[in-house]
């Protein structure tokens, strides 16, 4: 058996080694795969963001603490024009007391909650009102005046029978993120959504939430299937205690360095993430992994020793995950820079191992092409899609929009939450995702779009 395992080995390596030889790229996919395997850089640059700065909500010490670590992580790896896209940024704050009392016919009991982010707090005797338990933001509005004085709790669970582990988030979405405001239009006084994951803990996620006027919370999807169970038996009122508060915005900024071309400099190829997070764990996956995905990507190209032809860029967007602030001044910037965007992409997704690029449909087949030498770092296709929030406004101007889609089925279960940790990212995954990010802007860089 050990025999044929050996064998078995010998003839995969023999064909990775004709499958590089039979690529134009060979020796650029084996140099980066070399340099960058045997460092597993993005790891200990993920390792410096979520240990050393922490947590980087949007106004706080820590997203300032990760703005002077963005600037000197890129000044460190050698990279050009390291330089600051001012912004202004909201300040919000969780506040220490997170606390929700459920009481129906049997008594009392605690359930699992956290803020959502840009929620009002309560008074400190909390906030107290009858449940009613929905689905859907048009059940809400059909309510009408039996919402008025009423605790509103959303509780559409995520898809289960979706292959992709990103559609369910789609789908249930806006529960979270317009419902709190949905739920204030028709006279609730709070609002409590089941937690964006299918994990079966008791670990709330967070979110932002749009102009939600009236308190409002995540349960855990322990603490849903709980409540839900409760009102299954007669009515269920619940007291709801936020401290979390909304303080002036401040400035900030998203940091920007570059390799810059050697044949056409004023072409530029973007990559990036959000440098911001939330509060809730260390943003290991979201978005640590995709400002050490490009990072990493730059840094490999140099220390391999390619200059490409393009301008490649790398920007750690701030502000992403509650109003986009960030991506609004750097597209501004890129708008009158004079400078030509010729694509950009973001890593959004996650550390995990690699699946594909999305970008605009119209150009799949065309660059069908390039997928033998991405398929080097396990990018198996090109898909139908675009980049993401903090590169998106870079259409406008021209930029072909690629986005990094890793393997999905995990990501929801850390997501936004106190499990979103460093322990939790696997080094050759988020390293292979550096090098497919790398691989793509170079390809861009040496033949254009």
């Amino acid at each position: 058996m050990l025999a044929m395992r050996i064998v078995s080995g010998l003839l995969a390596l023999a064909l990775t080694s004709a499958s590089f030889g039979a690529d134009r790229y060979s020796d650029f996919t084996d140099r980066v795969r070399v340099t960058g395997l045997s460092r597993l850089g993005a790891f200990s640059l993920l390792k410096e963001l979520t240990t050393d700065v922490g947590p980087r909500l949007s106004g706080s010490d820590g997203a300032e603490k990760a703005v002077a670590w963005g600037q000197a992580t890129m000044t460190r790896l050698g990279f050009q024009n390291v330089r600051l896209v001012p912004c202004m940024v909201p300040h919000w704050v969780r506040g220490n007391t997170e606390t929700l009392i459920a009481t129906d016919k049997y008594g009392s009991f605690p359930l699992t909650v956290c803020a959502l982010g840009t929620s009002p707090g309560t008074p400190a005797e909390g906030v107290t009102g009858e449940v009613i338990e929905v689905q859907t933001l048009k059940e809400v509005a059909a309510l009408g005046e039996r919402a008025k004085g009423k605790i509103i709790f959303y509780n559409r669970p995520f898809e289960k029978t979706t292959v992709s582990g990103f559609a369910p988030y789609g789908m249930a979405g806006d529960q979270r993120f317009a419902g709190p405001a949905a739920a204030a239009k028709v006279g609730a006084i709070a609002a409590i959504t089941r937690s964006l994951t299918a994990a079966e803990d008791d670990v709330p996620h967070t979110g932002t939430t749009r102009d939600p006027g009236i308190p409002c919370a995540a349960l855990s999807v322990v603490a849903a299937n709980k409540l839900s169970a409760a009102l299954k038996n007669g009515s269920v009122s619940v007291n709801l205690k936020l401290s979390c508060q909304t303080l002036p915005d401040v400035p900030s900024a998203s940091v920007v360095g570059e390799i810059v071309g050697s044949e056409f400099p004023n072409e530029v190829i973007v990559m990036g993430g959000h440098l911001d997070s939330w509060d809730k764990g260390t943003g290991a996956h979201d978005d640590g992994a995709g400002v050490v995905h490009a990072l990493e990507a730059l840094s490999v190209l140099k220390d391999s020793g390619f200059r490409p032809k393009r301008t490649i860029r790398v920007v750690l967007f701030m502000n992403e995950e509650i109003s986009g602030t960030g991506a609004d001044a750097y597209f501004e910037y890129a708008k009158n820079s004079g400078e030509k965007c010729v694509a950009a992409i973001e890593s959004d997704s996650g550390g995990f191992a690699p699946r594909a690029f999305s970008t605009d449909y119209k150009r799949l087949k065309r660059l069908d092409r390039w997928v033998p030498t991405l398929s080097t770092f396990e990018i198996e296709r090109l898909k139908p899609g675009g980049g993401g929030a903090d590169v998106g406004p870079l259409a406008k101007i021209g930029a072909v929009l690629f986005g990094l889609e890793p393997e999905s089925q995990r990501y929801f279960d850390y997501h936004h939450s106190d499990k979103d940790t460093l322990d939790k990212v696997h080094p050759r995954e988020l390293e292979l995702g550096a090098l497919a990010m790398a691989t793509l802007a170079w390809l861009i860089s040496e033949e254009g779009l």
